[in-house]
């Protein structure tokens, strides 16, 4: 239970950081910086507070550190001096479109949301009918928005980092999932796991 607290509070610490780090180049510039990916950042941390007790969590190092570092890099994130909206504000676009696939994938989640691989059962509505992890998908469309919007060198590592760390957690989390023949099942009904007909 302490556990759970600590780290609550630490996420929404970084989250608060992060918001108000956006909202005051808001402030300045006028223009919505970052509001796609701060909405997403703040329902997850949200579910994650709400979320229920898991079946089964994998026990393995490398699932809880991707799991950290996936869930946290991108609250590091900072807006540049003069972001670059692009055409037609497309980055800003980008990062909703971002924020509406992962905002599918929570609402089919709802209290099964956790940041380490495990088991809060099978879900399979929804975006889960396409590829097997939206959320992470949207998580992933809603940062590259975001740092192509703010480019500096911190940001691009960061979204690099964010990537790969996703990429990690995706393959503990199914790790732990095959474990579960309804998981099995839904693997052979929904091949891609990100990208359909790639990846």
């Amino acid at each position: 239970m302490a556990w759970r607290v600590v780290t609550s509070l630490g996420l929404a610490a970084l989250l608060l950081g992060f918001a108000y780090a956006n909202f005051q180049r808001w402030r300045h510039t006028g223009e919505p910086v970052g509001i796609g990916i701060t909405l997403m950042e703040t329902l997850a941390a949200v579910l994650f507070i709400v979320r229920r007790p898991p079946r089964e969590t994998s026990t393995q190092p490398i699932a809880w550190l991707a799991a950290g570092v996936a869930t946290c890099v991108t609250l590091f994130a900072r807006p540049i001096a003069h972001p670059d909206a692009g055409p037609a504000a497309i980055w800003e676009i980008l990062q909703i479109v971002g924020l509406v696939i992962a905002v599918s994938g929570l609402g089919v989640l709802g209290r099964s949301f956790g940041l380490v691989a495990a088991n809060r059962g099978i879900k399979t509505r929804g975006m889960y009918r396409f590829v097997r992890h939206p959320m992470y998908l949207g998580s992933i469309i809603t940062f590259v928005g975001y740092a192509a919007e703010n480019p500096s060198p911190v940001n691009i590592a960061l979204l690099v980092i964010a990537v790969v760390s996703q990429l990690i957690r995706i393959g503990e989390e199914e790790r732990t999932l095959q474990q579960d023949k309804g998981y099995r099942e839904y693997m052979a009904a929904v091949r891609y796991r990100l990208i359909p007909g790639l990846y």
